[in-house]
This record gives structure tokens, C-alpha cells and sequence, in this order.
């Protein structure tokens, strides 16, 4: 059975008045069928180089809205919501990786997009780099913000539990922002990325609570268990400029950066200072920055 998150008694109106915030840009919604299914995408516009920003787990197109509206004078910006999350159709199978990537490519294949510039996080950057080597010809360069450079047991079972763990449910748009303003993981995103999220990364169930727009199949074991990648060997095959982006405050496997980085002449690395994970969602102008700076082919410093 597919679930579609497309549904319009989610309004927005009440929440927008409430917070009072100035308009901001939006982009157009648009979806195209790829494998069987519905995937969801939104479009920027603008003129100038395409850049496809994809997102990791738990999260949809729409974290990158306040990235995107620092790009769009310079580029074309687009943003999928992967299968199981945002408004694409909610399967219960067909997260093992060769399954998204096959999304991934189907949905380049589907808006004939080729020789773009990639941008993406944590396993959304797994998806993405394994894509560009298996497919090349879609992308250009590559710009990667903490990916798993090894996918081993140890992170399969360290986030599979998410299939079966109690739903965290908000009683309005209103609490689900006070309750990010005040947790540890996300009380350091960007205010422009708080109203983005609650706006569009939440919707309404039938019982009028507010839930998360992604499903907790997943992370399903099945399609999580023996589904091991090692990026290592990847990036030294790809040809393609890389730009490896990690946060200050999170752990990265430091050594095999160094290994890759050894080489791999055209492998950069970028350390975005006083962030976490998700440091697009704390400092977006500094990543829109890094990714004009990467994308125009300027040499980078160390950090941001």
C-alpha cells in the first residue's frame, strides 16, 4: 500500500499568522512517477547551473529552503523528498540503497537532468555518490555533507530501532516549534529553517496531531540488514571534484577522510565551525556560500 503525505487538510494558515514572520520566497511543487511511484520535488526557478540538494533520513526537500533562497540569483535550484518521505508516496519496502539510487537516477532520467552540480547530506551523500559512479554522465561535481563513508551493522542497528519506537506527535504547528526551539538537536537551526520545517515538514493525521513527514518503514531491517557501503573505494573512481563538508561538532571517521583524501587530487575538505549533523539547518548562508564557492570551481579554506 502507497501513503501519500499530498493531503490538504494540512493548512498552514493559522501557523503563519502565529509567528509572524515576513514572506519569504517559495518554490513550485511538482512530482513526477518513477519505479511505481510518486516522487515529490520542489523548483526554485532561476536561469543558471542546476543544483539537485537531496536530504538524508527523517528529513524532506524542505530543509534546504533557506539554503535555497541563498542560491537562486546564481542557480537553479531543486530539492527531491526521497521515497518515504515529505509528499512522495510512503512504501513499505525499497530503502536498500541500490533501490534509492535507482529513484535517484530514475528521477535525473525523468527531468533530463545531466552534467549537474549534487548536493547532500548524511545518507542522502551515500545515496547520491554511489549514483554519480554507477550513472556517470548526471553529475558534474559532487558536494557532501557527512555521509557515511562506511555503512557497516553498527549503523544499521544503532538507527533501526526507529521502525517500532513510539511516534513523537505535537498538538499544533505552534508546540511542534516551541518543542525544536528548546531540544538540544535542534535548537541551534537557523530561525528561518525552524519556520521552514514546521511549515512544511509536518503535517496533520487524522487524529489532529502533528507528526513528522517521513515513515518509519525506513528503516525497516530488511532492508537495512547485510546493506553495507564503503565509500573509499568509490570516491576514488568517480572523477569528479568532491567536496567533503563536516560539522565541528560532530564525529567524523577522521582516518579514512585521510585515506581518501590521499588519493584523490580533487578531494576537498570543509569543516563548518559551531554546528552539529545537520549544520545546512544551523548555518545555511555559510553552506550556500561553501557550495557558490565549490560550484564556480574557487579554492576553499579549511573552515567556515
Amino acid at each position: 500500500m502507497l501513503i501519500s503525505i499530498n493531503k490538504a487538510y494540512y493548512s498552514r494558515r493559522m501557523y503563519f499568522n502565529s509567528v509572524k514572520e515576513g514572506d519569504l520566497t517559495e518554490p513550485t511543487k511538482h512530482c513526477v512517477r518513477v519505479n511505481g511511484i510518486r516522487l515529490y520535488y520542489v523548483d526554485w526557478g532561476g536561469d543558471g547551473p542546476i543544483l539537485l540538494l537531496f536530504h538524508g533520513d527523517m528529513r524532506t526537500s524542505r530543509s534546504w529552503d533557506a539554503v535555497s533562497r541563498s542560491l537562486t540569483a546564481d542557480y537553479r535550484v531543486v530539492a527531491l523528498d526521497a521515497r518515504g518521505h515529505g509528499d512522495s508516496d510512503w512504501t513499505p519496502r525499497g530503502y536498500r540503497f541500490a533501490e534509492r539510487i535507482d529513484d535517484l537516477a530514475g528521477f535525473c532520467d525523468a527531468l533530463g537532468l545531466h552534467d549537474i552540480i549534487g548536493v547532500a547530506h548524511s545518507t542522502g551523500g551515500v545515496v547520491m555518490a554511489l549514483c554519480a559512479q554507477q550513472h556517470p554522465g548526471i553529475f558534474s561535481r559532487l558536494a557532501l555533507m557527512e555521509p557515511m563513508v562506511v555503512v557497516d551493522d553498527r549503523f544499521h542497528k544503532m538507527v533501526a530501532g526507529r521502525e517500532h519506537a513510539e511516534r513523537s506527535t505535537w498538538k499544533s504547528r505552534e508546540a511542534l516549534h516551541d518543542y525544536l526551539k528548546q531540544h538540544p538537536a535542534t535548537s541551534n537551526w537557523h530561525p528561518e529553517v525552524l519556520r521552514d520545517v514546521v511549515a512544511h515538514e509536518a503535517y496533520r493525521r487524522d487524529d489532529g496531531l502533528y507528526d513528522m513527514k517521513w515513515s518509519s518503514a525506513t528503516f525497516n531491517w530488511k532492508d537495512r540488514d547485510g546493506d553495507h557501503v564503503d565509500l573509499k573505494p568509490v570516491f576514488a573512481v568517480l572523477g569528479l571534484p568532491i567536496l567533503f563538508i563536516r560539522s565541528s561538532g560532530h564525529q567524523t571517521r577522521i582516518k579514512e577522510l585521510n585515506e581518501v583524501q590521499d588519493g584523490i587530487p580533487d578531494f576537498h575538505r570543509l569543516t563548518i565551525e559551531n554546528t552539529g549533523h545537520n549544520m545546512y539547518m544551523e548555518r545555511p548562508e555559510a553552506i550556500a556560500n561553501a557550495l557558490k564557492a565549490f560550484a564556480a570551481g574557487r579554492e576553499l579554506p579549511p573552515t567556515l
